[in-house]
């Protein structure tokens, strides 16, 4: 088949560079490569989130002129995650973005596909440990931050909160780490009440806080940290009664809970960017296994020249009634 001539849309389709008076402009032709295979990896695949991320990862492909499969398992389970990574692995695709359900697990295999001659990127949770070359996604300490600020604004400085999280998720606990250390640091009126273990799924997330409220109820807001966290905290504060009463912050925009925003039974989340980590995870991977479009130094990949970043922050905003409409996803 012969190779259609592409345009780099997403990153230098035409390059222009002002000094003074002078413009100085360059083009870089990009032959497709439908023999390329690239994977997206990820784990509890039946997860909203990584629709998205999906989404934005075949844009790239078609874009570049590519072939993306999607790879995972519908588990949560570390072991489980582990061994289809390791089976995407064994198919030797051109190259991989992996979302990594926890970073030390991952290290090895990522280390050794990359060993094998398969780019690796991250995105959304990283391996940092690995040798993976770029990760993208949400600074997850940061949203911490974020979630934290919004409701120390709302309380005035001072209240009573709680938060749930997901246990030996470690982009969960990042978020936890930064809202429980930013409440210490700039919000001290405000007390932790205690940090809710959320389970794997919705019910065994309503259930731990059941068990909360039914011996202290006096909260002013919870934060749930993931999405089953906060079906499980809008269960447990309907069957005690407390829908609006404690108020919600939750995480990501999937649409149970923009509905959820705008019925009133959650005031806030947070959204990340998920067809951009997964649009630019695709970009990144493709600039790795073809190398000769970056010119930023000769055999950069294998010298560790840095042309691509080590992290990119595809950032968070905070979501209420007044511009959740905007969050939606047309199907």
């Amino acid at each position: 088949m012969k190779a259609k001539k592409l345009m780099a849309m997403g990153l230098a389709a035409a390059m222009t560079v002002s000094m003074g008076n002078t413009v100085f402009a360059g083009e870089i032709g990009m032959e497709a490569h439908p023999d390329q295979t690239y994977y997206m990896v990820t784990f509890l695949s039946g997860y909203s989130f990584w629709t998205e991320c999906w989404r934005g990862f075949q844009d790239a492909a078609k874009l570049l002129g590519v072939e993306a499969k999607y790879g995972g398992t519908t588990e949560y389970d570390v072991n489980s995650a582990v061994t289809s990574l390791e089976q995407v692995i064994a198919l030797k695709p051109t190259g991989m973005a992996v979302t990594c359900m926890d970073a030390d697990a991952y290290k090895d295999p990522i280390n050794n596909a990359i060993e094998s001659g398969i780019p690796i990127v991250t995105f959304d949770s990283d391996s940092p440990d690995s040798d993976r070359t770029t990760f993208i996604g949400t600074s997850n300490y940061d949203a911490g931050v974020t979630a934290a600020d919004y409701i120390g604004e709302q309380l005035g400085g001072k209240g009573r909160v709680t938060c749930l999280t997901r246990t030996g998720q470690s982009n969960i606990n990042e978020r936890i780490d930064g809202f429980t250390q930013r409440l210490a640091d700039k919000y001290p009126d405000i007390e932790m009440v205690q940090v809710v273990d959320a389970g794997n799924d919705e019910n065994e997330a309503a259930t731990n806080l059941s068990s909360l409220l039914a011996t202290d109820s006096d909260i002013d807001y919870i934060f749930a940290a993931l999405q089953q966290a906060v079906l499980g905290t809008e269960t447990a504060l309907a069957e005690a009664g407390l829908t609006g009463e404690i108020k919600v912050v939750g995480f990501d925009t999937d649409t149970t809970t923009l509905d959820s925003i705008k019925a009133g039974s959650v005031e806030a989340t947070l959204s990340q960017s998920p067809y951009a980590e997964g649009f630019w995870s695709m970009m990144y991977v493709y600039m790795l296994c073809n190398q000769e479009y970056i010119n930023s130094a000769e055999d950069w990949y294998t010298k560790g020249f840095p042309s691509l970043p080590a992290t990119c922050d595809s950032g968070c905003s905070v979501v209420t009634a007044e511009n959740a409409d905007m969050y939606y996803i047309s199907e």
